[in-house]
């Protein structure tokens, strides 16, 4: 369900559903407060999950904040004005330095899930003019034409857009891909594709930078889970992450790509992100 904030002179939505021990879960690009990974089964769980759409996303503005630190520290004020004491971080991919920036030196945070996720400045082909404000709008109206694309094939060849939409983030040949996915796998592509589309926080998510002391800073457990076979987001950030976290626990993911939430292991690696947070936060 949709809920509209307005705090602090800006007005956001969020979703806000479940009950018991809060996780906030901080959504990738092109997404928003509907993020479907994961965010069901945590329901079920017994969690209360807050997922409140980031900047440039849903109806979240893009001034809303200009780094993952201060948007870091707007969730964490929010958070307090709701009487939130203590909840879990659950990052996902462009979402990892916003999660990193949140858990690091607060007492707030029983623990930190890093799924897939960015946790260093990250490096495109063309992105210093990627990141010009002239091209934005050109940028957006590519982001809508590709992503009509999608959404139409995935209405007209559902399997075979699904296998697609895994293969542009995989560093694995279509074929092996292919016999990764199954059904379950296929119906959840489908809901995201349909439900994902473009915004404007691709401009905040091609910006983001994270010094190596804000990971250093973070004193809560913490879980990195990542695939090998991620292009989206390399595994290199896994490594980094766990590098500068001495205490961090680590998940090599069996995903075919950068999804950890479809394939063969989608369902394992899910189990152990639900015991990881259910013997943290106590």
């Amino acid at each position: 369900m949709q809920h509209i904030a307005d705090w602090e002179g800006y007005r956001f939505d969020y979703r806000d559903s479940g009950t018991g021990p809060v996780i906030l879960l901080i959504h990738g690009t092109q997404s928003d407060y509907r993020e479907v990974y994961h965010v069901e089964r945590l329901i079920e769980a017994g969690y209360r999950v807050i997922v409140p759409s980031r900047p440039g996303y849903g109806k979240t503005p893009l001034r809303v904040a200009s780094s993952p630190g201060e948007l870091a520290a707007f969730y964490k004020r929010w958070l307090a004005s709701r009487h939130i004491e203590q909840y879990t971080v659950y990052g996902i991919s462009a979402g990892g330095p916003t999660a990193i920036a949140l858990a690091s030196n607060n007492a707030s945070v029983c623990s930190l899930v890093l799924a897939c996720a960015m946790t260093h400045e990250i490096s495109l082909p063309y992105q210093a003019w990627l990141v010009q404000p002239l091209l934005q709008r050109p940028l957006q109206l590519l982001q809508w034409v590709l992503w009509h694309y999608v959404k139409d094939k995935l209405v007209k060849f559902p399997q075979e857009a699904s296998m697609r939409m895994v293969e542009m983030t995989s560093l694995l040949q279509r074929d092996e891909i292919r016999r990764q996915l199954n059904g379950v796998d296929q119906q959840l592509l489908y809901q995201v594709g349909l439900q994902n589309g473009p915004g404007r926080g691709v401009l905040f998510d091609l910006t983001q930078q994270i010094d190596r002391p804000i990971l250093q800073a973070i004193r809560c457990p913490v879980l990195i889970i990542h695939s090998k076979a991620d292009r989206a987001v390399p595994f290199e950030h896994a490594l980094y992450a766990r590098r500068a976290i001495a205490h961090a626990q680590f998940i090599e993911s069996a995903s075919p790509g950068h999804l950890i939430w479809i394939g063969p292991s989608a369902r394992h690696d899910e189990r152990m992100i639900e015991r990881f947070i259910s013997l943290n936060h106590l």
